[in-house]
Order: C-alpha cells, then structure tokens, then sequence
C-alpha cells in the first residue's frame, strides 16, 4: 500500500516543483527552462497540412490522375446508359446532367455525338496495350491513361464529338460547333474541361477540348469564377516541373510524308500551341532544324514543329 502511494506523491511534488520553477524563473532562465519541459509542453504551433484532394471514387468532386489513382483501382461506379448512343455508359447523376446539356445544345441549334464514357478497368487496359504496340509505352501513356488512373472509370467523364466527325480527337475540334457551344457552356451544367491547352504539365495529357469532366454545377460555376486552369489548380496539387530545353541541331533537309494525322506546333513540345493539324499523306519540307525527336518542318505556308517518329 505504501509503494502505491508513493508514485502518485513524488509526482505531484515533481510538477508542483515544475510550476513553481516556471514562475519564479528570471527572464534570463527561461530558455533552461523551456529546454527541461517535457515535449507535450512545447510552445512552438505546428504547421497545418495542406488538405488532400477528394479521393472518394464515388463523389463527382474526386481527383483523379497520375499521381492519384482509383482507390480501389478496380472500381465500378452504378451507370445508366444514354438513349441514342451505341450503349454507352456514365454515372447516373452525370447520366442526368449530360441530358439536359444535349438538350440546351439543341436548343441551340447544336447537335452534340456522345463519343465515349464510362470505360471500365480492363476496357482501359486494352486500349493503352493497343497503343503500346503502335506507339511504345512512352507515347501510349501521354494518349491514354494507365487502368486504375483514367477519369472515365469513374463514370464522370465524357468525350463529344459532332455528327459529322469534324475535327474529332484533334485540336481543331474547339474551333467546331460542338467544341464551342461545350466551350461555352458546359459549367452551366456542371462540366469542365479537363485537359485544356498548355496544362499537359500539369495534368499529364496534351490538350483535350472534346473531353469534358462532371464536378457539379457549384464547383463548375467556382472553377470558372477563380479562373482554376484545372482540377489540379483548384485542389492547389498542381506542379509544373522544371524541363530543360534541348537544343537546336542541324538535319539535312529534305521531304517527308506524315504517315498519319498530326499537330504542327509552335515549339518542339506537346504542350506547345497547335498551329494547325497536318493530314496523313501529306508532304512536308524538312527545314533542317531539329531538337531531339522534333524536326522543324514547312506545310504549305506554315512553318513550325512536328515529332520525326510521325515522319517517313
């Protein structure tokens, strides 16, 4: 009985002692003082962290990229699937608000093409092991996203196109009926563009103006009032890595011929600006320029840049 009072005792005279050391301690002393305190006593304010980004697979405010994949990287949202298309599929609460903004359009005088929506793992798995054979791994990742990583295995996504296939899955597209009006009005109804020009970066894909993303109409509406470039800025996880530029060398010129569609940027990089879209079979003037796998190149009277593995 005497041991177990014994502690309680000696520790009350331990921290009475304390106080009083920190009470009657000169200015000068304080420092010592502070020193013994034991760690919970500290008076330095810890950091608050910044927040994560939402990764709730199943709220349509989720982040959903590289750097944050699906978790799990299996998961199937419930989908309904749109009338008038070839089945395919979106989440239901983006299934609705797709509706009445094809509904707008037309109103309008546009007519918007549904061209792609919820795509599950292994349907993304076989596209990026297609691409992979065609282009290399490098090249198939930058076009489509690795299986557990893509936003339209959630549901939330969707790629539109016009009826009569103008501009699709090029650059040009924004300059089309649909690529406008969506352009335009697409926050009304609560979808953003994801990957837009000059944010490859940032998002890890070149430039997307068909591919548009539901958030809701607050965030949308948000989004466009803080002039958020993409989810990324908005979330503050947005992180553009320095890249060095790799210098000009000497080819010889010569004449080329695009063995399919291709941009003719501005500068030797993906995220650089499309001057405009060069068809497949067309002949192109080597200028003599090149910079690691870009050649620079001369269609017509447009001089810019194109990759050499595009070229024969």
């Amino acid at each position: 009985m005497r041991k177990h009072l014994k502690i309680p005792a000696l520790l009350a005279t331990a921290t009475l002692s304390l106080t009083m050391g920190f009470a009657a301690a000169p200015a000068s002393a304080s420092a010592s003082a502070q020193s013994l305190a034991p760690a919970s006593l500290t008076l330095t304010p810890q950091l608050a962290k910044k927040p994560a980004p939402p990764r709730n697979p199943k709220k349509f405010n989720v982040l959903v990229n590289k750097t944050y994949p699906l978790a799990p990287k299996t998961y199937a949202p419930k989908t309904t699937t749109i009338p008038g298309t070839n089945g395919i599929r979106l989440q239901t609460t983006t299934a609705t608000a797709y509706k009445k903004l094809a509904a707008a359009a037309k109103k309008d005088g546009v007519k918007i093409k549904l061209t792609s929506g919820y795509r599950s793992y292994s349907s993304q798995k076989k596209i990026v092991d297609q691409y992979t054979r065609w282009y290399g791994p490098t090249k198939a990742l930058s076009l489509a996203a690795k299986p557990g990583t893509s936003e339209h295995q959630t549901g939330l996504s969707l790629d539109v196109g016009n009826f009569n296939k103008a501009c699709a899955l090029q650059d040009c597209f924004e300059n089309t009926p649909v690529g406008k009006w969506m352009a335009k009005n697409a926050p009304k109804y609560g979808f953003v563009l994801r990957y837009p020009k000059g944010q490859q970066n940032v998002t890890g894909y070149s430039y997307e103006p068909w591919h548009f993303r539901y958030v809701g109409t607050t965030q949308a509406r948000t989004m466009a009032k803080k002039k958020s470039k993409t989810l990324e800025h908005y979330y503050g996880v947005a992180s553009t890595p320095k890249t060095t530029t790799k210098p000009v060398t000497s080819v010889k010129p010569s004449t080329k011929t695009a063995t399919q569609n291709v941009n003719l940027r501005k500068s030797a990089t993906t995220a650089s600006e499309s001057l405009t879209v060069v068809k497949k079979s067309t002949k192109v003037r080597l200028t003599g320029k090149a910079s690691g796998v870009w050649v620079q190149v001369k269609v017509g009277t447009r001089t810019g840049w194109m990759s050499s593995q595009y070229l024969r």
